[in-house]
Order: structure tokens, then sequence, then C-alpha cells
């Protein structure tokens, strides 16, 4: 399967990705959407080297400890987290996502830090970061 580029997977009562999901080394397009009981990715999701786009949209994905794998993604130039309870802060490593175009942040209620280094994104062209209560002062540096 090393040759498939898209892998979207909506909904499911999955709680655990295998880790050989890393294998799928031809994979560009990630899509876990709307996953209640997934808490976390295998640390082999950074072997994906040519992954382009990585949708979390409404997930209970805890990133905690999981961004210095997502800053290996060197070749990202879409990541879409919004609705992400479990997101509390944003790693300052965002900032060496050097392709990274288009983040949305939306309705991560939980949201409370925006790191500084977000300002190294010099290749972004959309940030789409809709607040809501919670995360109403997150944007102080």
């Amino acid at each position: 399967m090393g040759s498939l580029h898209f892998l979207y997977i909506s909904g499911n009562a999955i709680k655990e990705l295998l880790y050989s999901i890393g294998h799928l080394i031809g994979l560009q397009f990630l899509g876990l959407e709307n996953y209640k009981y997934l808490k976390s990715l295998p640390g082999s999701i950074c072997g994906l080297k040519f992954l382009l786009q990585f949708f979390g949209d409404g997930s209970n994905l805890d990133l905690e400890g999981y961004w210095e794998i997502i800053e290996e993604l060197e070749h990202l130039i879409q990541l879409c987290l919004g609705g992400m309870a479990a997101i509390t802060k944003v790693s300052s490593s965002i900032g060496r996502l050097k392709d990274l175009q288009i983040l949305r942040l939306s309705n991560c209620e939980n949201l409370v830090t925006l790191p500084n280094s977000i300002g190294n994104l010099t290749t972004l062209e959309a940030f789409v970061f809709i607040t809501v209560q919670s995360s109403r002062n997150c944007l102080k540096a």
C-alpha cells in the first residue's frame, strides 16, 4: 500500500491507529475527522515524509507531545485541527513547518496559547482562528 495517496476516515469508533500507518510512505492526505475515541497518534506518523495535508477536525486527539512529530512532516502545506477540544496550546515547534500554507484552529474551545513562532511561517496564506469564549485571551503574547 505504499502507493496510497489519500486516506480519509471519519466518525468511526477506532481507538488506536496501527503503527504501520507510518509505512504508507506515499500518503499525501490524511483525514481523521470526528473521532471521539482516538486519543493519540502512533509515533510512526513522522515517517509520512510526503504528507501534504492533515485534517483532524472534530477529533479528541491530544496533541501534547505530538507537535514534535508533526514538525517532522516537513512538506505539510495544510494543517486543520478545528474543533479539537483536547488542544490547550500550540507548540512553538509549529514554526518549523516551512511549507505550511493553511493553518486552521477554529473552535478549539480549550486553546489558550499561541506561540510567537507562528510568525516564522513565511509561506502561510490562510490562518483560520475563530475564538470561542474560553480562548478569548490566547492571542496575548
